[in-house]
């Protein structure tokens, strides 16, 4: 059988975080594994309905709404999990920090305890997981965080899992990493991702080759406007602020994640005005 690909996206409302099960023949991969205690359950029911063990986990990146819900699939580690070194080292360095941070929001669906990566890859191996290869490429902090991966499937499907490098039709937390070194990456590796038909992203539907360009159009665009809000200093007051969002959204007024636009402003003009010095 051709692999199938099955796509999980969360309940929680906020950020609606995909994560994927990789169906071979006799076994089941997962890609990332959500946020929540309640998303983290159903995305183990979909599992268990499939009827297949479970090879290996990938971690493509390390932010709580990808990696906090492997404690309700292997608590204990008792599966392989995936991940490059720099993502182990981030979850570590950032767990007792998200915790404090974001478990009087979400109460009991906050997840207590991260479970962390056990078997650690580098940038171009090729790890073999129920009999399908893929290509794992360390992009560094040029993504929504400091620590990011793509995951090449190298089978018929020419599959790329991509966790947040593209954000499809939302707007993006910038708030971690760079975004001129994301920009650069997006550049750097499009000739690579040419060649896989579907990416598998973090947050939004399925997209293609297409969806590269609308990322940089959506960096451009935010990069522009914070410039224009701040005269140029990238310093906001509250009202500059304020128009800034509304000119966000009123650019991609159909975009999910409306909450991000904001969030990242301050870090981003930070970046640009440092960049002119």
């Amino acid at each position: 059988m051709l692999t199938k690909i099955h796509a999980y996206t969360s309940k929680e409302p906020m950020l609606q975080v995909n994560a994927y099960i990789v169906e071979t023949v006799k076994e089941l991969i997962i890609v990332d594994t959500t946020l929540t205690m309640s998303d983290s359950k159903a995305l183990k029911q979909m599992t268990n309905s499939l009827d297949k063990p479970v090879a290996g986990i990938i971690l493509t990146h390390g932010h709580p709404d990808h990696i906090a819900g492997t404690y309700n699939i292997a608590p204990e580690g008792e599966v392989p999990i995936y991940a490059l070194s720099s993502v182990k080292k981030l979850m570590e360095e950032t767990e007792a920090a998200k915790h404090s941070q974001w478990s009087a929001l979400f109460g009991n669906e906050w997840i207590p305890r991260w479970v962390y990566p056990n078997h650690l890859v580098r940038d171009g191996e090729t790890v073999s997981i129920a009999g399908v290869n893929f290509t794992v490429l360390d992009i560094g902090s040029g993504g929504d965080c400091d620590a990011n991966s793509l995951w090449l499937m190298e089978d018929d499907n020419k599959a790329a899992f991509i966790g947040d490098f593209i954000y499809n039709n939302n707007h993006t937390y910038m708030n971690d990493g760079s975004i001129l070194r994301w920009l650069g990456n997006l550049e750097k590796y499009a000739p690579i991702l040419k060649a896989f038909n579907t990416y598998y992203a973090g947050h939004g539907a399925p997209c293609n080759y297409q969806s590269i360009n609308k990322q940089k159009e959506y960096f451009i665009t935010y990069c522009a406007q914070v410039l224009k809000a701040t005269n140029g200093t990238g310093i906001f007051t509250d009202e500059t602020k304020s128009s800034f969002e509304q000119a966000m959204l009123s650019a991609y007024p159909h975009y999910g994640c409306q909450f991000m636009v904001a969030l990242s402003a301050d870090r981003i003009g930070k970046e640009l005005v440092s960049q002119s010095h």
